[in-house]
């Protein structure tokens, strides 16, 4: 399969050189020429990542992606539209898959659902790739799986295929807006996590908070007619445990950060990279508003923004005036 990747962030070269270990051709497009030179000259990036004398190539020229059977878009979020506009999308005959977990600013869609209403791509087209990827245990070759969902069952099994190997697995499902939901809302909540955690609070009220931003998730979710057991799945628990508790996670490290007494601003700069929880978690809260969903954790998140907070309060957002009901995703 020839394979392009669009963007040439770490997860991008990640799904690049996975690509490349199955013998699949790889094109790998950036916008820097120095970036592109570095790869094409000393198969290696410019910060250092390197594909081990792999047939990889790389390109500025958007045009030499149509010859590509599936393009990987792995950029941030607010660069997405602008990739997908130097397309030459209209003739593209091949798949787009998308890797962002996250929404588009102006509009409130998720990556793929900007693909088929903003650029009238078929939907049998457009797949989602979103999982437990940190691209840091990735690039070390840490035992991951992930998975690509969509409507073209022949081209899912295909893909999962060319980029299966002895440590990453692909896995197939059919429900691509709550896989890419589930990927998207995760960031939000993760910050939560980086949060509580920075405060020292013990295990169980970990346990606690986690429990509560699924819930949460599931609401939102529901509200917004995704399938609650996919978030019982890889693209939901999976991958919000694995970026709620790892440190390496750009949304943890924010919220610790915040916990830090930071401003939102200052914890960004001090990330150092993209952190789609952040603009996510505004935009959610107004369509929240909207839907008439009562979402305390990501209302006490956007109250963290305006400025800090002690542990007594942060821990009275877990009491109710009455005695809840346990969490019960229902699966209908």
């Amino acid at each position: 399969m020839k394979i392009g990747i669009i963007g040439a962030g770490k997860f991008g070269l990640v799904l690049a050189r996975i690509a490349a270990e199955n013998s699949n051709e790889v094109l790998i497009h950036s916008r820097r020429t120095n970036e592109v030179e570095s790869l094409n000259t000393k198969n290696e990036s410019l910060s250092g990542f390197s594909f081990n004398g792999m047939a990889i190539s790389a390109t500025q020229d958007f045009d030499r992606l149509n010859k590509c059977d599936a393009l990987l878009v792995t950029v941030a979020s607010k660069d997405f539209i602008e990739s997908i506009s130097k397309l030459n999308y209209k003739t593209y005959e091949g798949k787009f898959v998308s890797c962002v977990k996250g929404f588009d600013k102006k509009s409130g869609k998720l990556m793929t659902e900007v693909l088929i209403d903003e650029f009238n791509i078929d939907s049998n087209n457009v797949f989602v790739l979103s999982g437990p990827n940190l691209s840091k245990e990735l690039g070390n070759q840490e035992l991951t799986g992930t998975v690509v969902a969509g409507e073209d069952e022949i081209f899912i099994d295909a893909l999962c295929s060319a980029l299966k190997t002895d440590y990453f697995i692909p896995f197939s499902s059919n429900d691509r807006y709550g896989v890419e939901l589930g990927g998207a809302l995760k960031n939000i909540y993760a910050i939560l996590s980086g949060y509580f955690h920075k405060k020292g609070v013990g295990e169980n009220t970990i346990g606690l908070l986690l429990t509560k931003c699924l819930s949460e998730m599931s609401i939102y979710s529901k509200a917004r007619g995704a399938n609650p057991s996919t978030f019982l799945g890889l693209a939901g628990v999976g991958d919000f445990f694995s970026t709620a508790l790892s440190c390496d996670s750009r949304n943890y490290r924010f919220g610790e950060f915040l916990a830090e007494g930071h401003k939102p601003e200052r914890a960004l700069d001090k990330v150092g990279d993209t952190v789609e929880g952040y603009g996510a978690s505004l935009l959610i809260k107004k369509n929240a508003e909207l839907l008439n969903l009562d979402l305390k954790l990501l209302d006490y998140l956007i109250s963290i923004y305006e400025g800090p907070k002690d542990l007594s309060d942060d821990k009275k957002i877990f009491h109710s005036l009455g005695i809840e009901r346990d969490i019960n995703f229902k699966v209908k």
